[in-house]
């Protein structure tokens, strides 16, 4: 038997059996990830800070800013994620993306619509900030959280939730704050650090109403609306 390897051999070898080689080349590049993903160091649940805004789409740069802004005011934080989840009341497809984050422990602050707000308030899925409020730990900085009081299923009442319509800088990142509450989750590992950005949130973006707002028509706020929606969520 022949068994000389010739360069004609190594052809029809190769031309034949390369979907073999493809195939093994991609099964260790998959092994591979699957192995450094489930290997890879992730922070303890109380060393990260994660905040999903239920709104417009944001851009990379802004969800980057948020974050650097929570680890330096945090340090002792590990890592910290800020992103946007699209939602509009004619697509529920971000209000099942948001329910699924939420079912799945994801995400200690959400900013959300105040329909969003006001239907989970009352099941405990957020936390009572009246003590974080008491001790300072949240300055109002004379803000009316009347609205986001509610009693949660075990009968305990208390402020559930911090209204942004008079954080006018959110607008400067193209974060719409009419009609959008805070809320710390109920599961939130770290409620310390949450509430001190939830306290940053309010001291460093409650500014004057812009003037803009006025002299914008019920046309105009339609085509922006129309704009942000077109934009890829992150």
């Amino acid at each position: 038997m022949n068994t000389r390897i010739t360069k004609e051999r190594l052809k029809n070898h190769f031309t034949y059996s390369f979907w073999k080689y493809a195939l093994m080349l991609t099964l260790v590049a998959v092994g591979w990830n699957l192995l450094y993903t489930t290997t890879a160091y992730r922070p303890p649940k109380d060393k990260q800070l994660s905040v999903y805004i239920v709104t417009n789409a944001l851009t990379q740069e802004t969800t980057d800013w948020f974050e650097a802004q929570i680890l330096s005011l945090c340090p002792e934080l590990e890592d910290a994620q800020v992103a946007s989840i699209l939602y509009s009341q004619e697509d529920y497809y971000g209000d099942m993306q948001m329910s699924t984050y939420m079912g799945a422990g994801e995400g200690d602050i959400y900013i959300l619509p105040r329909e969003r707000f006001d239907a989970l308030k009352e099941s405990g899925a957020f936390r009572i900030l009246d003590e974080a409020i008491a001790s300072g730990a949240i300055d109002l900085n004379g803000m009316d959280v009347e609205s986001c009081v509610g009693t949660d299923s075990e009968g305990n009442a208390g402020v559930m939730g911090i209204p942004t319509e008079t954080l006018y800088g959110l607008l400067e990142y193209g974060i719409i704050n009419e009609g959008m509450v805070i809320g710390v989750m109920s599961y939130a590992a770290n409620p310390e650090a949450a509430y001190a950005f939830v306290d940053w949130l309010v001291e460093t973006m409650q500014t004057e109403r812009p003037d803009s707002l006025d002299e914008q028509t019920p046309q105009d706020t339609q085509n922006s609306a129309d704009t942000v929606s077109d934009m890829p969520s992150y």
